[in-house]
Formats: C-alpha cells, sequence, structure tokens
C-alpha cells in the first residue's frame, strides 16, 4: 500500500470512496451519487493548508483523509475514509500513521476530528493509536447521533507502538 498526497483532482474519488463507505455503515439501500458527496469534500479542503491523502493499492485508491484548518495550529480532520472494499486490511491505520509527517509538512502542531460513538471500528483505531478524547460525547447537530472529538498532538504522538 501507497500513501500519496493528492490534489484537487482527487476530490471525485474521494467523494466516491465517502459515498460508498458512510452507505455500507449506515445500512443505507443506495450508494449516495458523486454529486450528493463531492460538496463535503471540496469543503473540507477549501482552506490553506488542506490536506489530502489518499491511500491507494495497485494504483487504485482505496481510502483518503481530508481536512485543514480549524485553528492556526489546529487541522481538522472532516473525512477519514476508505472502501468497504478494503475495510479490514490496514488501510485507515496506514493513512494515519502517515498524518503527523503531513501535519508537520503544513505546519499544524495538532489535529481533531469527531467519530460517531457507535463506529465501534474507527473508535478502536483511534484509541488504538493514541488519539485522547476531548470533552463528552454529544449529539450531532443534524442527526442526533452521538460523537466524540479526539485528539492528537504530532509531537507527543507514540501511534499506539
Amino acid at each position: 500500500m501507497e500513501i500519496i498526497q493528492g490534489g484537487q483532482e482527487d476530490v471525485d474519488t474521494a467523494a466516491l470512496i465517502w459515498a460508498h463507505a458512510v452507505a455500507k455503515r449506515d445500512g443505507y439501500d443506495e450508494v449516495p451519487s458523486l454529486e450528493a458527496a463531492r460538496p463535503g469534500v471540496e469543503s473540507a479542503l477549501a482552506n490553506e493548508p488542506s490536506l489530502l491523502l489518499l491511500a491507494q493499492e495497485d494504483g487504485e485508491a482505496v481510502g483518503f483523509i481530508a481536512g485543514g484548518p480549524q485553528e492556526t495550529d489546529t487541522a481538522y480532520i472532516n473525512y477519514v475514509g476508505v472502501h468497504p472494499d478494503a475495510w479490514g486490511k490496514g488501510v485507515g491505520e496506514a493513512l494515519l500513521r502517515a498524518l503527523p509527517d503531513a501535519l508537520i509538512k503544513n505546519g499544524y502542531e495538532k489535529a481533531e476530528l469527531l467519530v460517531y460513538v457507535d463506529n465501534v471500528r474507527g473508535v478502536r483505531l483511534y484509541e488504538r493509536l493514541g488519539w485522547i478524547k476531548v470533552g463528552a460525547p454529544v449529539p450531532h447537530p443534524r442527526n442526533g447521533r452521538v460523537e466524540q472529538r479526539y485528539s492528537f498532538s504530532p509531537a507527543s504522538w507514540d501511534m499506539g507502538a
């Protein structure tokens, strides 16, 4: 598996991965369209310095991380997405292990993200890799699903080693 820096030309690829992942994770009857998925990824990358990392297997993108500035020194990771066909193959972990170098390269001192507490696979991965819970879980403002904020600093992150 190879982790590469993505660009604007990779937004559609990331959006389609996310559409498939969220459909499977949340039990949708249909995969959301590219038109429905693209705006979220575009928004995540709208401000500089943005982050888009792609995980590739045999030259095909199977996962991604997308985010950008939340505060001067903090990146907000909007998306950690893995295509369901690649679930359980270490794609999310590989992306998260590549993230500290990308953060440092882009001038960030820390990163934060939100994860649904019922996303057991995601929660276990973040906690195993050393992400720290911040505050109490809260309901998502649009759908009411409970989310937990997590944070880490590349300078102190041991990645669960």
